[in-house]
């Protein structure tokens, strides 16, 4: 199933990409503290994309996977909308474990902007948050949802469009101080694994198979 998987060019082009970024990113966490990489992160900011990255950092919400997957079961087909739902379920399931009882100490950029340590322009109207920093909630769903599209969306095209709207996403955790990126790493992690790991065990299931989706 998993080699199936890897055969599929969108999906295929998705993960390519996403490990060469992930690989460079973490290669960068631990050359770096933490509050320094943010700092860099933070460098440039402005009237525009402090409104993007306000409206783009929508789409790792929870609501919004759930109205994604209720369109895809209703408008486009069924079995993918019940992917996407569990995909999203469970992956929010595992974060929320590891955000409050593994890592409950781990603090958002907010603490250490608040202590003096961490100098960067924060975004007006944004409801800023104080704990549960690792991993990020939003990148977890966010990579969830665009990496199982991929699957059902073959085409490299749509796997980079994908990987494109998943990674800015997730940036938008670290451009507006909810989360380091460290976070936003572990959080891409869950929700890639997760999607891959869903869509395999029930892909097997003869009423779940998806050999026949839709190419874009």
């Amino acid at each position: 199933m998993i080699k199936k998987i890897n055969q599929q060019p969108g999906f295929a082009i998705f993960v390519l990409l996403f490990t060469v970024a992930w690989i460079i990113g973490l290669f960068f966490t631990f050359i770096f503290p933490k509050t320094d990489l943010h700092l860099t992160l933070n460098t440039f900011h402005s009237g525009f994309f402090d409104l993007f990255f306000q409206g783009i950092t929508l789409f790792g919400d929870g609501i919004f996977a759930v109205l994604l997957s209720i369109v895809f079961f209703f408008i486009r087909n069924r079995k993918e909308g019940v992917l996407l739902l569990l995909t999203f379920v469970i992956s929010a399931l595992i974060t929320q474990f590891f955000k409050n009882f593994v890592f409950y100490e781990d603090m958002r950029p907010l603490f250490y902007i608040q202590a003096g340590e961490l100098n960067v322009q924060t975004v007006e109207g944004i409801k800023m948050h104080l704990n549960h920093s690792f991993p990020s909630g939003h990148t977890t769903t966010i990579f969830a949802m665009c990496s199982m599209l991929s699957l059902f969306f073959k085409t490299k095209r749509m796997g980079l469009i994908l990987l494109i709207i998943a990674i800015l996403t997730a940036y938008s955790r670290i451009y507006l101080s909810q989360h380091f990126l460290q976070d936003t790493l572990a959080g891409s992690f869950i929700g890639l694994t997760t999607s891959i790991l869903v869509y395999s065990v029930l892909n097997k299931k003869s009423r779940f198979n998806l050999n026949n989706s839709t190419e874009m």
